[in-house]
C-alpha cells in the first residue's frame, strides 16, 4: 500500500506542471480574455453554442486517446474524457447540437482555430503561436 502512494507521489511529482501547460485558445477576433470553468465546460460539451456577440462558437477538439485531450479534459474541464464523449452524444442524439471537430494534431488545430471565426480549441502552451489567442481561466 505505501509502494502505491509514493508511486502516485513521484507521479505527481514528476508532472507538476500539466495542468498549466495546456491553454484554452481562441480565434484571434474574439473579445474574450477571460473565461470561467464553467464557461469553459458550457463550451466544450455543446451546451454553450454562441458566444455572448452572437458568434457561433466552433470547438476544435483532439482524438480522446491523445495525452493533451486526456489532460485537458482532466485538468481544465475537471471531467474524464469519456464523460466529456457521452455529454457530446447526449447533444448530438437530442438533436440540440454538433460534435466538435476533431483534428488530427495540435499545430493542426491551431491552425484550425486561427482561420475560423468564433473558433475555440487547446493547445500546449510551448506550441501556441502568435495567430491566435490564449484566454485565462477563471
Amino acid at each position: 500500500m505505501l509502494r502505491f502512494y509514493a508511486a502516485s507521489f513521484a507521479i505527481c511529482v514528476a508532472f507538476p506542471a500539466l495542468a498549466t501547460d495546456v491553454k484554452v485558445i481562441l480565434n484571434p477576433e474574439l473579445t474574450q480574455t477571460s473565461l470561467s470553468h464553467t464557461e469553459v465546460r458550457q463550451i466544450f460539451s455543446a451546451r454553450q453554442q454562441y458566444w455572448s456577440d452572437g458568434t457561433k462558437i466552433t470547438v476544435y477538439v483532439l482524438g480522446s486517446n491523445t495525452p493533451t485531450h486526456q489532460v485537458f479534459c482532466r485538468e481544465i474541464l475537471r471531467i474524464f474524457p469519456y464523460q466529456l464523449e457521452r455529454l457530446w452524444n447526449q447533444i448530438i442524439y437530442s438533436g440540440q447540437g454538433d460534435r466538435p471537430v476533431t483534428v488530427d494534431s495540435e499545430a493542426e488545430m491551431i491552425d484550425a482555430v486561427a482561420r475560423t471565426p468564433g473558433a475555440v480549441g487547446y493547445a500546449y502552451r510551448g506550441v501556441i503561436h502568435s495567430g491566435v489567442q490564449e484566454v485565462a481561466i477563471q
